[in-house]
């Protein structure tokens, strides 16, 4: 088996993983490592004031 043809059962795999566990379809791309840019943005919080 080849290298692409590995890659290729690999990838419809994840795919079937996350339709089966997380109920959502989604295209899944593989990408060298470190390729993906972090987020430059802070994580903002959010405090829940209301009365009950």
């Amino acid at each position: 088996m080849t290298r692409l043809a590995i890659l290729i059962k690999l990838k419809k795999k994840v795919s079937r993983e996350l339709k089966s566990v997380l109920n959502i379809a989604a295209e899944v791309d593989f990408v060298e490592p470190g390729t993906i840019p972090r987020s430059m943005g802070k994580a903002k919080r959010v405090t829940d004031n209301r009365k009950v």
